[in-house]
């Protein structure tokens, strides 16, 4: 995972496949990814408290040895998968952080990262993604 803390890189290292991320995912990523990718990104606090349907207040309470809940940490992780997939298409993080917070006509006028709160709108922006990288749209 893009925003795993170095003393993780173990436990992600030994996932040899889907399944084990799975298993991480189900048991909650450490409070420790939220800092990650709030240091890391253009993503506010506020922001980030959209995509992982939680309020900002509830947010800044998890304890620094506190786990996400299952479904949270869903959501982070797909949001590191499409960060790191909008890295990889646009060829810089600064391109990609600008795009993805303007609104794109390809998405009907939306802010891709307003869309990234559901499961339906993580697949369309990584559709438009893929779109973007085989040069469907620029």
């Amino acid at each position: 995972m893009f925003f795993a803390p170095e003393k993780w890189d173990s436990d992600w290292k030994n996932c040899s496949d889907r399944f084990d991320v799975i298993g991480y995912i189900r048991n909650g990523l450490p409070r420790e990814a939220v800092t990650e990718v709030l240091e890391k990104t253009c993503v506010s606090r506020s922001q980030l408290s959209h995509i992982l349907h939680i309020s900002t207040r509830q947010l800044n309470r998890y304890e620094h040895n506190e786990r996400l809940s299952a479904e949270q940490s869903g959501f982070l992780y797909e949001f590191s998968r499409i960060y790191v997939r909008g890295i990889d298409v646009f060829g810089d993080k600064d391109t990609f952080e600008r795009w993805l917070q303007r609104a794109q006509m390809a998405l009907g006028g939306q802010i891709p990262l307003a869309l990234l709160d559901t499961t339906e709108g993580f697949r369309i922006v990584n559709d438009l993604l893929a779109q973007i990288e085989y040069g469907f749209y620029s």
